[in-house]
């Protein structure tokens, strides 16, 4: 692979732990160091402190930015590489610093709990804390859900090392497990686990279930590890939710995302009563390949068309850049930056992280993409979801730190919104062949099968699991018997019963990430809403490009719920609206259904 497909890391610095990396490091824990003393020092809100108030936030947030440019670079290069001890321990010891922010919110939280309505409307008053009154009214909100000042911050010194290493655990093993390949009739052989996702996307089932069955053997072999680490994880939350008066672990689950209960609530119940139409896409799709039912590991297989469509690196960064150019010049001019100035690491290589993500600094106002390209049209959708998350963050370069801080929920909006504008480009082409339209139309129900019952599907099991959690730890068997009753509630017949993956609450990381719980059904809400706006795009033609980076710039000044409202005019709390974001899904599959069987195309249901 070129050497474009390495990211260039030097403009963060000029290398690791050289001087400058070092001199940024200490001015950084020079200026935690004395934010820490502020906050020590800090009394609780009232008429007459709120300039000192102002001045600790303002200290907080550019200690924020400087947070986000370490902890950007490394994790990056931890990610590029799980094998380099050195950023390992740089990573562990930074996550140390960690506490002095978390002891921040503490001490804010405690601050704001008892004070006037006075006096927290003159501190978000205040020209300097333009834009952070969001911020400041989720912390007051929050306030109300907190332990007392010495509880809260012992458990902000015990979150580094006891809850955050449980985490760093399992990206040391995902990081290092390599599991054998042996599919039948073909030699063995021993690869990365990074590479487990590419490999069910082969053409070859034989290579499909061997991928499956060889990576579970690896995870069935740290069972006892990511199966502690799961509930420790778990474990930790359920007990400070029941310190701090948390009523149900999916309030804080919302909470991270920024959405209520009734706007999850209204979106799942939408989503169940959709799913029918992803079941029939891998009906079909399991007729098309010759068998009665798909496997597990044949969800995201490419249709049986001969010699797959391979798309290498060059031709990946060709499409993408006409894709985003054709719907936008200034998104098709964001990707080409991106492509020039190397800032996505694609190399498939040893000792990389499995998965993608977008990283961005503050303090620099850049990202960095981490994904492992291996010349699949579904790492193109990745591409291409990465650059979304970029583009978020170019929009968003501006703003004050704290406006930067947006939710999930809405960080899958802008990635999800960028892999339909590619999809849609393509499909819209005359000079697409009737082949790559089937191609690319099995790419949209792919998607729209991933948001109605693999995502639901790990929402699912994790709502089973902390509720049995709460009980107890729970078995390395019975974790087996919670992800197969969860398959089997989304999939419902359409997957092969003897095919289905009890090892997946193992494989998948987003288990196992401590910083946001229940990291899966904001890529539904993320695809939904999305695709709303998207819709709506269409409707409005080229002047909704402007509302939408009004969009984009106020994720992280205000809850979704208003974004919807005061931009859309809807309701995210009403199941019709979710409902209505999937009215096209059917049309959807219409047209899979009519472009497989085209006469170009050469293939008909068995």
């Amino acid at each position: 692979m070129e050497e474009q497909a390495v990211w260039d890391m030097t403009p963060y610095f000029p290398s690791f732990n050289g001087p400058e990396y070092q001199a940024f490091d200490q001015e950084h824990l020079k200026a935690l160091e004395g934010l820490e003393a502020k906050i020590e020092a800090l009394e609780p809100l009232c008429g007459d402190n709120v300039a000192v108030w102002a001045d600790i936030l303002l200290s907080w947030e550019q200690a924020v930015a400087r947070t986000s440019h370490l902890m950007s670079y490394l994790g990056c290069l931890g990610a590029a590489d799980t094998k380099d001890d050195g950023v390992q321990d740089a990573l562990a010891q930074f996550a140390g610093r960690r506490g002095t922010m978390m002891r921040f919110d503490a001490v804010m939280c405690n601050g704001l709990r008892e004070c006037s309505d006075e006096a927290f409307k003159a501190l978000c008053d205040v020209p300097e804390l333009e834009g952070m009154a969001y911020h400041l009214e989720k912390l007051r909100a929050r306030a109300s859900k907190r332990m007392s000042m010495e509880m809260e911050a012992l458990t902000a010194d015990l979150m580094v090392d006891g809850f955050g290493a449980w985490g760093r655990l399992y990206s040391k093993v995902d990081g290092a497990l390599r599991f054998e390949l042996a599919p039948e009739g073909q030699p063995a052989q021993q690869v990365p686990m990074a590479w487990k996702r590419s490999l069910t996307q082969s053409p070859d089932p034989a290579v499909r279930r061997a991928a499956l069955e060889g990576s579970n053997k690896a995870w069935e072999s740290m069972g006892h590890v990511v199966a502690a680490s799961l509930n420790a994880i778990a474990g930790v939350r359920l007990t400070l939710y029941k310190w701090r008066g948390v009523d149900h672990f999916l309030d804080m689950a919302c909470e991270d995302s920024a959405i209520d209960r009734e706007t999850l609530d209204a979106m799942m119940g939408a989503v169940v009563k959709k799913q029918e139409v992803a079941r029939r896409y891998l009906r079909l799709k399991a007729e098309l390949l010759g068998v009665e039912r798909l496997g597990f590991q044949d969800e995201a297989c490419p249709l049986p068309l001969g010699e797959p469509i391979k798309v290498d690196w060059s031709e990946a960064r060709r499409r993408v850049e006409l894709a985003f150019e054709r719907y936008n010049p200034e998104l098709g001019a964001f990707a080409r930056h991106a492509f020039e100035n190397r800032w996505i690491d694609a190399e498939p290589r040893d000792n990389k992280r499995s998965g993608g993500f977008c990283s961005s600094s503050m303090w620099l106002g850049q990202s960095r993409i981490f994904m492992t390209y291996n010349d699949t049209l579904g790492d193109l959708q990745t591409l291409a979801h990465e650059l979304g998350h970029a583009f978020h963050g170019r929009v968003l370069r501006d703003s004050r730190p704290v406006a930067r801080m947006y939710p999930m929920t809405l960080a899958e909006s802008a990635s999800m919104f960028a892999e339909e504008v590619m999809t849609t480009a393509f499909l819209e082409d005359p000079n697409t062949s009737p082949r790559d339209r089937a191609v690319l139309l099995d790419t949209r129900m792919k998607r729209a099968s991933s948001s109605l019952l693999n995502i639901p599907m790990r929402y699912f099991f994790e709502k089973s699991f902390y509720e049995e959690r709460a009980k107890g730890e729970v078995s390395i068997g019975r974790l087996k018997e919670l992800m197969l009753a969860a398959q089997r509630q989304s999939y419902g017949d359409a997957l092969d019963e003897s095919q289905l993956d009890p090892w997946f609450w193992a494989s998948k990381l987003h288990f196992y990430i401590t910083r946001v719980s229940f990291y899966n059904f904001p890529y539904t809400f993320g695809h939904l809403f999305s695709h709303a706006i998207f819709m709506r795009a269409t409707q409005e033609g080229p002047q909704f490009w402007e509302t939408y980076k009004e969009l984009l710039r106020r994720t992280g000044s205000a809850s979704p719920e208003t974004i919807a409202q005061d931009l859309l005019g809807v309701s995210l709390r009403d199941e019709g609206f979710w409902l209505s974001s999937m009215a096209s899904f059917d049309d959807d599959m219409e047209q899979f259904e009519a472009a497989v069987r085209h006469p170009e195309v050469g293939l008909s249901a068995h």
